[in-house]
């Protein structure tokens, strides 16, 4: 119980570190700030991300340390930093992006939905939250496909730009913010297991 209250502890306060530094960025987008912010939401995530799935024991780990997926959380996390570190090394006269939009589209929602499958049938995390990071992973991609939408008339576009930002905005906090808030509900809502107190053997022992 210590064990899985210190994991999620660390885990959530990590993702709303994560949510609060996007925050952060998109209030200071093209300031000296954006290049720094950016790196630590990637960071702050990957570090939470790793540290749910591993946990300080089997027992703690959120998919219960099983390979599938222990491999398809660690590259959850790592893939934005992944990303961040391939974008350094776009020339900015080039407008083809190094990695095709479908691989860096399609390939993280692939391990996020294999992910929030192995979180939910791991039986680690309680039932009544077992389910959460796919709800969360829902609203994300909901919030962003939205937001694409709104997007494609180019009439319009320029009117709606800001509640397609927001809605972007809404994906992110709920999977990273609102996930770590839930983490620490969950554990604040968990009672300490019961200590079985035994008697000692003078206790036992039958009267002469």
């Amino acid at each position: 119980m210590r064990g899985r209250r210190l994991t999620w502890t660390v885990g959530g306060v990590g993702l709303i570190g994560s949510g609060v530094a996007g925050i952060l960025l998109s209030a200071t987008l093209g300031s000296s700030l954006t290049d720094t912010l950016a790196l630590l939401v990637d960071v702050l995530w990957a570090a939470a991300v790793l540290v749910f799935a591993i946990g300080s024991s089997v027992r703690d780990s959120v998919v219960a340390r099983r390979p599938l997926g222990l491999i398809t959380l660690a590259l959850v996390a790592v893939s934005p930093l992944a990303l961040w570190i391939v974008g350094l090394f776009q020339d900015p006269t080039d407008p083809t992006p190094l990695i095709p939009w479908e691989v860096t589209t399609f390939v993280p929602l692939a391990l996020s939905l294999v992910a929030v499958v192995q979180i939910g049938r791991a039986d680690v995390v309680p039932r009544r939250w077992r389910w959460a990071p796919a709800v969360a992973l829902g609203v994300s991609v909901a919030s962003v496909a939205l937001g694409q939408a709104l997007m494609t008339d180019q009439a319009s576009a320029a009117q709606l730009v800001g509640l397609a930002s927001a809605l972007g905005m809404l994906g992110f906090l709920t999977r990273t913010a609102g996930l770590g808030i839930l983490a620490l509900v969950a554990v604040a809502s968990e009672r300490p297991a019961s200590v079985p107190v035994f008697s000692s053997p003078n206790d036992s022992a039958p009267d002469a």
